[in-house]
């Protein structure tokens, strides 16, 4: 797993809890080849069922999860006396404009090792979902990104790659070749070069998934990379700007204070 690549687009995930409950599936629970605008994830509590997935059966059992991604073909069929009872929940996610399922490629059908964590993030998350406070939102989508990290992190571990098509994209060659060049003196006419493109379109390109400009994006990076160099203490703020590709160290100092509200003498300091 390009643990990098994937932590950069993460960064830029945005969710949308749709719906969450808990109960047991009806007698009508029969869907037949339904594509899917949004994500479900279901989590067995008991019973038996059949889920078809762009045409691969799964047969989900008690203490298991299952996640249908965003765009899928799915089918759903009651198959014994003993009908699902599960949490379940409805959700968007996106990187950019991008469903997060395109982002990545994962297992969708896992065994849950830690089930009372898993039980009481669905159950706090269904709560918080149907609650009519104003503030409600912001919790039920916070649990939504807590059960999200446990998927991909814990879950899935070792399993989830960049998906096919991300991997070979150009944006992800520009990302590579930003963390491979942070000490270099790049411009936005550097980074369409590498991408052979249109520094203009490259801008807006580029905002359509990180909501930035490449250059504030490589600002960033470069930023995250000075962070690590003044934690470790050995280099002096100015040998870390001119490793960095600052023009002088004050100017590495203003960027550094207008992304993390303090100076690199300060930062230093207080870590």
């Amino acid at each position: 797993m390009d643990d990098k690549i994937i932590r950069q687009y993460m960064a830029h995930l945005k969710v949308d809890l749709l719906q969450s409950h808990y109960g047991k599936v009806l007698e009508t629970w029969n869907e037949n080849n339904e594509k899917l605008g949004y994500n479900k994830l279901y989590f067995i509590d008991k019973g038996e069922g059949l889920v078809t997935i762009n045409h691969k059966k799964y047969m989900p059992r008690p203490g298991e999860i299952l996640f249908i991604p965003e765009g899928s073909i799915q089918s759903l069929a009651i198959i014994s006396p003993k009908r699902y009872v599960k949490h379940w929940c409805h959700f968007n996610g996106y990187i950019g404009t991008v469903p997060i399922s395109q982002f990545l490629s994962f297992p969708l059908l896992k065994k849950v090792n830690d089930i009372p964590y898993v039980e009481d993030l669905f159950t706090k998350m269904s709560g918080y979902s149907n609650d009519q406070q104003a503030f409600s939102p912001i919790r039920a989508n916070s649990l939504l990104l807590e059960l999200l990290h446990y998927y991909f992190s814990d879950i899935c571990k070792n399993e989830v790659n960049l998906a096919r098509q991300v991997a070979s994209t150009k944006i992800n060659t520009l990302l590579t070749f930003m963390e491979q060049n942070l000490h270099r003196k790049l411009q936005t006419e550097d980074f369409a070069e590498v991408m052979n493109l249109n520094p203009n379109y490259l801008i807006r390109l580029f905002k359509t998934t990180f909501g930035t400009s490449p250059m504030n994006y490589f600002n960033r990076m470069r930023i995250e990379k000075a962070k690590e160099l003044l934690k470790l203490d050995v280099d002096s703020i100015s040998s870390i700007s001119d490793k960095l590709g600052f023009n002088t160290p004050y100017y590495f100092s203003y960027v550094f204070k207008k992304h993390t509200g303090y100076s690199p003498k300060d930062y230093r300091r207080i870590t």
